[in-house]
Formats: C-alpha cells, structure tokens, sequence
C-alpha cells in the first residue's frame, strides 16, 4: 500500500534504503519498500534513463527514475504517482502499558486497545485518544536476503507446559528496572509464560526453539505463512535490530556515460542526437525513420541532414562505437573504455561528457614524476542503477540474475536508476615510476599484511587474488586528495565521490588512474571549483599540501604503526582523522588504505611513493 505523506528524495531509494529496506520514518512509522511490481507508472516514458553501454552491463532494456508525486495541473499524464510500502515489523507495542499487537503488511497503523493486565501499568479504557502503538525493535534476518519478525510468541512459549493460543494469549512487552541491557528487554503472556530476550541474540538461539526460516519476503507480500522454508541452516539465522547497518545492503551498479568517437560522427550531429533521438525514434511509422523530422532537425542545428540520418540508424541498429558488454563483463574491463576516454580529449562542450588531457609537462616538475598525464574533465554524466541487495554482508557471490530476482516476483524488465552531472579530475600515474616503486621488499612486506586481512573478508569474494600494491596507493592517495579539495574547492567531502581504475588483484596492469568528481543529485552537482583546482598551477600546490598533510596524523603514532584498524581491520595505517572518508564517497566502505605507501613511517620513510615530494 502507499502510505501518505512520507516524504524522501528519489536518490535515497538507491541507498542507504530501496526495496527491501526498512525505512524508520517520523511518528513512529517503521515501512519496507514494496518490490518494483507494485512501482505503477501511468507513462515510463517521462522516466526513463539513456545509457545504452550500463543497460547491457546489468541485462535490462530500460532504466527508470523512481516515480515522484506530481500534482495533476502539473502534469496531468503522471499525476499522484507514489512509491508502495508495506509495514514491517508487523509487532507492535504500547509504550506505556506494553501491550502487544501483531499488525498486516498491508494493515493501517495499529493503535493500543487498553487490555487491562492484572498488574503493571495499564491503558485507560475510556480514553476518547488512544495511544499509537511502537514497532518492535528487533526482527530475524536469513543470509539469503529474507527477513521476519521476531517469534515473540514462539520464543516465551519454549520448554513452557502451555502453548501459544492466538485466541486467548495475549503479549505484553516490558522494559522493566534501570538495566540498559537486553536483560532488560522481556515479554510475558497471559498464560504466565515469559522470558527475556536476551539469549535470543546468541548463535543459534532460535534453532533451539525449532524456528526455521520460511522464506518471508514481505516487500513482495510473502509473509511466513505463506513462504516456501528456506534452504539456510537454521543456526544461521539471527536476530538483529531493525535498524542496524547489516540488515539491508544495497547492490548498485554505476557507468559514466562515454560519447561515441567523434572521428566517426560530427560533435554537433551528436549532440542533436543526445538532445532529440527519444523524439526521432518515436515519430518512426511502421519501423520507418521520418526523414522530414530529420531534415527539419538539421535544418535547425545547421547540419547535414544525411549524416544525423545515418547516425540514427547506427544508434537504432546499436552498432555505435561503444565495446561490447554483458552481465557477466568484469568490472575493470567495463571501466576500461572509460579509462581510455579519460586519458585523452574527448566528447565536446555540447555533448554529456567532455574531457580535455593536459600533458604533465604543462605542470610544475614538483609533481611530474609520479604522473604521465592530467584530464580535466568539465562536463560528465554518471548513471546509477539499482540491481539487487543482501542481508547480513554484501554478497558478490549471487549472481546479477538471482539478485535481480529478489525485486520482483513477476516478469521485468527495466530497474531503478538516478543519474547525476558533475564535473571531475583524472590523474593517469607514471607506470613506470609505480612499477619500479612496488618492487622494494618493505613495500610486498607491507602489503602481504593488509592481503592477509583481504583475504578474510567478504571482498576476496567478489574479486579473488592477491592484493596490488599499486591498488593500495591509488585508492589511499584518492582519499588523501579527496580531503584537502574538500578544503581549497568549498565542496563537502560528501559531494566529491572517487572512481577507481586500477585493477585490485592483477599482475599486468591495463589501467593506473583515478577519477574525483562531483555528481550529486543536488546543487552541488557542478560548481566549477574542481575543474578550477586542477589547472596547471594549482593542482601542484593542492597536491604538495596533501602529501605534507599526510605526513603526520593527530592520532599518530597509534594510526601510522597499526597492524589492522577500521572496517573489518582491512586497513593498515589509515582513521577518520587522516584517510577516512564518508561512506558515500568510497567505492570499498573506507577499506584497502595504508597512509605509509603515500609518504612512509617514521622508521621506513623511503617506502613512501611521494616521499621525496618537496
């Protein structure tokens, strides 16, 4: 059902919540965002995305914005458009007299009836206003990416010589003494059973009382009674916090949209064709191009009209100059294309992407060693789609097919999608320099560490191998850089993101660059100041001051002489006060960073890539 007046940005459906998520809303709301076919559109056209090159990457046809409520007068085709919910956890509690109710997925808000327990707090019967009712805190979540509510009256009614009577059993939820504990956390019912919950949250505690999972997926309606069980052992299930950070992790997949080579086609003809193709390709009868729609255009954008034809016809047919992509591409090999467009000039000021390559001679010899070349890139469109999510941890095993599923029960074939503009700058590093830099023992030393602490946690997964010290040095030097423009360009730290191109776990290396951009949803989208910061003559300044900044940490000399710290204890020398970033800036979670590669330790400086930097 659609629930009225909860407002969120259409972003946010991407993450931190999307379908399948529990989303806390104000007033005591807790609701779950209903699968995409409860997502009505009265017209998809005036929502969809263009990016031909992503849409072959995750195997659909088409990319949609979420819908966003449009008031008729002001668009009367896509009017009262709503993103469906159902309610989840469906316990609920009085927080004054504890009372428990049990509400549908589908049901409204419940409110508290005033059962009059015999002792303890109790409701007023005649209250003209009663109180709304609280949704349980805690719900059981399945490693394969089902969730359910707690077994409330399973877990009071374990080893107890009565059994839970739906009819005459009646639950009450205290919170009883000073503890702040899950000791303090008990339920009791009307038949004098009762018990704490906190032994729930021990490994395999529900196994105990019989609690199986059985597969309830209530974003597609599928509660436990009407679910299939569910193949996970029962130990594996756990009970967690409904808002706790493991209970929902989003799966998205991002592209920057690359032109088609201007040496085949006119910048000006394929800006027309970026601006007017929806409208070309809709005017088609019976299959048939409309050439006086054509010659109209050219007429009106001072161009040939043969040759925006035929670019037509290439874009129809898909035989644009874009590589060959499908589900089952790597990510390093999609990124490829993109890092060949980034290390030259490419697109146009009219197109969506533009990109101007500076050799690194045109900049300070401070810095020219450690680069072969600078882009500056004013103009760019990134795309982000929505393929599937997991519970517990991100799971890079399932494939894109079996995540896609999970959002829908019926036949789909597009998938949610944002896109956002920015501006950026792309370092492309010295290959040589890097190569002969990763050769010293203390740095394989150094990265055998941080490898062995890879190698434990759930992103060997998704790309096996050992880790490349390279990689380790890119991405820490990203964050580093991140920061001290976040300082000189007036931009929070939140709204410049990084893209990284440097393969994680290979020998022979094809990429060695990275990417800063700005692509926010919001005003600060483009502003200007980064592309300002990396012309010749500022860049050098704003790269010394990252190295020197570096040098020393507030929290040094613990950070800089760590064996493992932040998440998962996949970083070596690296905290919030020197290399951390916002989580929506990193492509990792703020993992695979080690400030000592960029300038060394204080015993070792030499194996610093920028050491001797002045």
């Amino acid at each position: 059902m659609a629930f009225q007046h909860k407002p969120m940005r259409r972003s946010q459906l991407l993450g931190p919540w999307g379908v399948g998520a529990i989303v806390p809303f104000p007033d005591d709301e807790s609701l779950m965002i209903a699968g995409l076919d409860m997502w009505r559109y009265n017209h998809p056209d005036g929502f969809r995305i263009k990016d031909e090159r992503l849409e072959k990457r995750i195997g659909v046809k088409e990319l949609r914005w979420p819908p966003d409520f449009r008031e008729y007068s002001a668009d009367p085709e896509n009017s009262n458009l709503r993103i469906p919910a159902v309610r989840f956890p469906t316990w609920h509690y009085c927080p004054f007299c504890g009372v428990m109710h049990r509400a549908g997925i589908y049901s409204a808000h419940p409110y508290c009836d005033a059962y009059q327990w015999n002792h303890g707090r109790k409701c007023s019967q005649g209250s003209r206003r009663r109180r709304k009712l609280v949704p349980e805190r805690f719900v059981v979540v399945c490693p394969n990416g089902h969730i359910d509510d707690f077994p409330i009256a399973e877990w009071i009614h374990a080893g107890h010589s009565n059994g839970f009577n739906p009819d005459t059993c009646r639950i009450r939820r205290s919170t009883g003494g000073t503890s702040a504990a899950l000791t303090g956390v008990r339920y009791e019912c009307t038949c004098k059973a009762g018990k704490s919950i906190a032994a729930a949250v021990r490994p395999g505690a529900l196994s105990k009382i019989g609690f199986k999972c059985q597969g309830a997926s209530p974003w597609l309606g599928i509660t436990s009674e009407d679910g299939v069980e569910c193949e996970c052992k029962p130990e594996d299930l756990k009970v967690v916090q409904r808002g706790a950070s493991n209970v929902w992790f989003a799966d998205t997949k991002s592209s920057i949209y690359i032109p088609t080579d201007p040496s085949d086609t006119n910048r000006r003809v394929l800006g027309a064709l970026d601006e007017f193709f929806d409208a070309i390709n809709s005017s088609r009868i019976n299959g048939e191009i409309n050439r006086d729609f054509i010659n109209i255009l050219a007429s009106s954008k001072n161009i040939d009209s043969q040759v925006l034809y035929d670019a037509v016809l290439r874009r129809i047919a898909g035989t644009e100059s874009l590589p060959d992509v499908d589900e089952n591409t790597p990510e390093d090999e999609y990124r490829l294309a993109e890092y060949k467009m980034l290390t030259k000039n490419s697109g146009g000021e009219t197109l969506e992407f533009f990109s101007k390559n500076r050799k690194i001679t045109d900049y300070a010899p401070e810095i020219r060693k450690y680069f072969k070349s600078i882009s500056l890139v004013p103009k760019l469109r990134e795309s982000r789609a929505f393929v599937g999510f997991s519970r517990l941890e991100p799971n890079y095993m399932m494939s894109l097919s079996d995540k896609k599923k999970m959002l829908r029960l019926g036949a789909g074939n597009w998938l949610p999608a944002i896109e956002v503009f920015g501006e950026g700058i792309f370092l492309e590093f010295n290959e040589s320099a890097l190569a002969k830099w990763a050769e010293a023992d203390e740095i394989i030393t150094r990265c055998l560490r941080l490898d062995a602490t890879y190698q434990g946690s759930f992103l060997s997964k998704s790309i096996p191998g050992h880790l490349s010290s390279e990689f380790i040095l890119l991405h820490t030097f990203t964050h580093l850089l991140i920061n001290q423009l976040s300082y000189e360009c007036g931009y929070g730290s939140s709204s410049i993101r990084e893209r990284l191109y440097c393969e994680r776990c290979v020998d022979s290396p094809k990429m060695r660059g990275v990417l800063i951009y700005t692509a926010s949803g919001d005003s600060e989208g483009s502003l200007g100041g980064l592309v300002r910061q990396g012309e010749p003559g500022r860049l050098e300044n704003t790269i010394i001051s990252t190295i020197e900044n570096a040098r020393w940490c507030s929290s040094d000399p613990i950070c800089i002489q760590s064996d493992g710290q932040g998440p998962d204890s996949c970083n070596l020398s690296a905290c919030h006060n020197c290399a951390l970033l916002p989580e929506t800036s990193c492509e990792l979670g703020n993992r695979l960073l080690d400030r000592a590669l960029v300038v060394g330790t204080v015993d070792n400086p030499e194996i610093g890539y920028f050491d001797d930097i002045i």
